[in-house]
């Protein structure tokens, strides 16, 4: 076996979030573990979200396992490179270089390397959001209209998120991989952390304003509303705009810092799921809309 260079990461466990690596006692946070992960989460980067360095490949013929036929070109010789590559740029003399025989070590199996590795290039994805601690300054320390604290929070946020990678691969493999048990526990591990945090943040501005929701709506209705609908509009930010596109198309208005699609939704769940004093249900709400008023025929 080769020799490790220990401190070379972050302590941060692994054992419980990879699977597959053999001998995971000893292995899962073992500093060369964490090189052919990191080798292959580059490579990730590289080949979907749009950094240089690499295509995803294509394949075709016989029917293959999910993880193999979406990162077919994630080899193990390409892992091994981009290793050695890194290896080589920190300089020699810190142990031995990242070879074939340790990653066959570690993983048995390539498929087991890569649902492995899809899990390690989430984990940014399931620490709690920094954007909460951004956003909080915002609504709660700024002066000014809550409208446009509104535009403000929508637009760093659709900004932040389309500049992650971390969320552009969590896209591509909840379209594709979450039919896997292991990634769809990492994805609602994801979704849990991302709310939890969002919903304490609205619970203590709504506290701040004075506002109560309405009796037939709970801060879980609020906080999984505004994140499917962050989610949804960072989703669209990462298709080009069309120069010709209105400005409700506009996911990012760099102009007047906001994003519309993500603020007027915002704005107006909040509108319909705090009471104004009336005291009615929200579907009570609605219903009554499609009633005609009553006239006078005195």
């Amino acid at each position: 076996m080769d020799s490790e260079r220990p401190g070379a990461h972050p302590a941060d466990d692994l054992l419980d979030l990879l699977s597959e690596v053999w001998d995971a006692d000893r292995q899962a946070n073992n500093p060369r573990t964490r090189e052919f992960l990191d080798a292959g989460q580059e490579l990730l980067h590289s080949g979907f979200t749009g950094a240089p360095g690499g295509t995803p490949g294509t394949t075709s013929g016989r029917l293959r396992a999910p993880f193999d036929e979406l990162l077919d070109w994630v080899s193990r010789r390409r892992v091994v490179g981009q290793a050695r590559r890194a290896w080589d740029k920190r300089g020699h003399g810190q142990g031995s270089p990242p070879t074939e025989a340790a990653y066959r070590y570690r993983w048995r199996t390539q498929t087991g390397y890569l649902r492995d590795l899809v899990v390690y290039a989430l984990r940014p994805r399931m620490a709690r959001p920094g954007e909460t601690s951004k956003a909080a300054d915002v609504l709660l320390g700024e002066h000014g209209p809550l409208d446009e604290k509104v535009d403000r929070v929508a637009y760093d946020e659709v900004l932040n998120l389309h500049d992650d990678k971390a969320f552009r691969l969590q896209m591509v493999f909840q379209a594709t991989l979450a039919h896997d048990s292991h990634v769809a526990n990492a994805l609602r591990r994801i979704d849990e952390t991302n709310v939890q945090a969002w919903k304490a943040l609205y619970q203590e501005v709504l506290d701040r304003l004075g506002l109560r929701l309405r009796p037939d709506v709970d801060m879980d209705d609020l906080a999984y509303a505004l994140q499917a609908t962050g989610e949804g509009v960072v989703f669209r930010s990462l298709l080009p705009a069309r120069p010709d596109a209105p400005p409700s198309a506009l996911p990012l208005d760099h102009q007047h810092k906001t994003s519309r699609p993500l603020a007027l939704i915002a704005m107006a769940i909040l509108i319909a799921c705090t009471d104004p004093g009336d005291g009615k249900p929200l579907r009570q709400a609605v219903r009554e809309l499609a009633i005609p008023p009553e006239h006078d025929h005195g």
